[in-house]
């Protein structure tokens, strides 16, 4: 196959030098193309074979967990006050939308400086104005604690998750 395309392109660079500019650029295309398929080669269909020795196409297999529920960190997490509360060690921003007055100047604050040990720990933030100590007063009972879980908080998301309106 290599000797093929050596040919092929010792043609397309033997026709640039004996052509005008458009015939140039569609040489150069044909040269990109047949070095593209001989670096990267062809797409190949792909089929599993199921456990009884049949081959399926287009259908999604799935991993047995012995009768038991998959479940992640997250969903466990989700199932506790962490589902209808704030918790300010793992949250992002955009959580603080659903309350008025805490998006996105405090949002920003709070999650800048968690970890925190106790929700009254948010009234500590250093360069808090009174203003935004009071409003973070009035909904301290919509914020809770858990330990700050990796897969929650690594990266940038707490900052911009990517989901928009």
């Amino acid at each position: 196959m290599k000797k093929a395309i050596n040919q092929a392109m010792n043609r397309v660079i033997k026709q640039i030098g004996q052509s005008g500019f458009g015939k140039k650029i569609g040489a150069l295309a044909v040269t990109g193309f047949l070095i593209g398929s001989a670096l990267l080669g062809s797409a190949q269909p792909v089929a599993a074979v199921g456990l009884g020795g049949e081959i399926t196409s287009g259908v999604a297999l799935l991993a047995n967990a012995g009768g038991r529920e998959l479940r992640n960190s997250i969903d466990d997490k989700m199932a506790t006050e962490y589902g209808s509360k704030i918790d300010v060690n793992n949250t992002n921003i955009a959580a603080f939308r659903k309350y008025r007055g805490l998006y996105p100047t405090i949002a920003g604050k709070v999650v800048s400086n968690a970890p925190y040990d106790a929700v009254e720990d948010i009234l500590e933030i250093p360069g808090l104005r009174q203003v935004e100590k009071d409003r973070i007063q009035q909904n301290l009972d919509v914020f809770t604690i858990s330990a700050p879980d990796p897969a929650l908080v690594e990266g940038a998301d707490r900052f911009n998750n990517g989901v928009y309106k």
